[in-house]
């Protein structure tokens, strides 16, 4: 609010500087207040980013928390440029022999050749493919189509079989026709009569199928790619090799379960540094974390440093986090890993870390315990990390209504003060108007 001076009020005797200094100091109530809900703010930004700590450590304990979580598995094949695949879903650990005898190809026709593509007329007439399964296409060939057109045209009739040419630089007629099933295997042979057109075809590859040996047990397919073979596992046939024994096996990947357990480690160490830096003094201002004084981050690490404890009742190899090299720092609260020693548990006994870590018959688990406490705390109607940030909404609210409460009372003392000295300043020139009168009047009189 700008309230316009007398300029002679200095001149009168009231200082336009005390003035400005008393309405400061009504003002300070209100900054404090706005410190008040600035440390309010900071502290709820603290809860909040613990809030996405602990969104973040419940992420990574998904890939732990459960047999089909934790359970990672990889094939691996003595000639994977022979055969390799992958796990898809869940599969049953095993060891099996394989041998290649012959891989499905696709029917594979090639006409004669033609000395260009796009200027030689290809004869009319009808083409008629016709595959083994019975599905039967005509093409109408018309007059002055050319190796291009015919392309087109085939391609363009959905006959289950794709065309194109193919230049093989060998004169006078280097440009060819060659038409190939879409499928692979006995199926999907093809038959074309070209008819009256210029078009003469030669079987260039019979279809056939996939012919492999499985534990001496023959296979065949009409692919090269094999979903049912195994439960779970998909197989990708790359080359015949026969008399060669393929050796494949569904094992348990070690390297994708420990990058689980190591993510689970880093994120656990976010969350413990987070809370454990709340209480470390700042050498520069002496003070605490701003949320040093709140019970809901005591609270949460007390419930995660007890989730660690859940391991199996016995019976064992490995029995709790450290005999696998997961040790607790008992001044952070940060767990320490030893790496090596976690992949050698893992290549040790695989069933018996994961019981560690999954809800089992004997125990929770530590990642599923943990990942009940974490939901406890994240929910959205009761839970720590949300209460304790509707209490600081709440509180932030209350300041608002504060600082907007003080901010009138300061504009009201304000104007209050600038009107008293206004006043007071016009009673000052007043007297000072006085002052000269006698001043001039004395003067006279002793003249006389």
């Amino acid at each position: 609010m700008n309230i316009n001076f007398n300029p002679g009020l200095k001149a009168a005797g009231v200082d336009e500087k005390m003035v400005e200094n008393l309405i400061e100091v009504q003002k300070v109530p209100v900054e404090t207040a706005k410190q008040r809900k600035t440390k309010t703010e900071t502290e709820k930004k603290e809860v909040e980013h613990l809030g996405q700590l602990l969104g973040d450590l419940d992420t990574a304990l998904n890939n732990l928390k459960t047999r089909y979580d934790f359970y990672k598995l990889k094939l691996d094949s003595s000639h994977p440029d022979i055969i390799d695949g992958a796990v898809v879903s869940t599969a049953m650990l095993g060891s099996y022999e394989m041998e290649v005898r012959a891989l499905a190809k696709a029917e594979k026709e090639l006409a004669y050749g033609f000395p260009d593509k796009d200027s030689t007329p290809v004869g009319f007439g009808f083409m008629l493919i016709e595959r083994d399964d019975g599905e039967e296409v005509e093409i109408v060939v018309e007059p002055y189509s050319t190796l291009d057109k015919v392309v087109n045209q085939i391609n363009d009739a959905n006959a289950g079989v794709r065309a194109m040419i193919i230049n093989t630089k060998y004169q006078p007629d280097p440009y060819r026709l060659l038409v190939i099933s879409e499928q692979s295997g006995h199926e999907a042979k093809v038959s074309i009569d070209e008819d009256t057109t210029f078009l003469e075809f030669k079987e260039q590859v019979s279809g056939r199928n996939l012919d492999i040996l499985f534990e001496d047990v023959p296979i065949t397919d009409s692919d090269n790619i094999l979903e049912d073979l195994l439960d779970g596992v998909t197989l990708n046939v790359r080359r015949s090799e026969p008399g060669t024994r393929v050796q494949l096996s569904v094992v348990h990947d070690i390297e994708a379960t420990f990058e689980s357990i190591k993510t689970f480690v880093e994120k656990y160490n976010e969350v413990a540094g987070f809370i454990n830096g709340q209480f470390v003094e700042d050498p520069e201002t002496g003070q605490y974390g701003v949320l040093s004084g709140d019970s809901t981050i005591k609270f949460v690490i007390r419930q995660l440093q007890t989730s660690l404890a859940s391991f199996p009742k016995g019976g064992e190899r490995f029995n709790t986090l450290a005999e696998i090299g997961i040790t607790t720092d008992p001044k952070t609260g940060r767990l320490n890993m030893d790496q090596s020693k976690v992949k050698a548990a893992l290549a040790e006994d695989y069933d018996s870390v994961a019981n560690l870590f999954i809800h089992s018959r004997d125990s929770v688990g530590v990642a599923e315990a943990l990942a009940q406490k974490l939901k406890n705390f994240r929910d959205p109607g009761f839970g720590a990390i949300k209460s304790r940030l509707r209490g600081l909404d709440r509180i932030i609210e209350t300041q608002d209504k504060e600082i907007e409460r003080r901010q009138r009372q300061v504009e009201d003392k304000e104007k209050m003060i600038r009107r008293q000295f206004n006043r007071l300043e016009g009673k000052l020139s007043d007297l000072h108007g006085q002052s000269d009168f006698l001043k001039a009047r004395f003067a006279l009189d002793q003249q006389k």
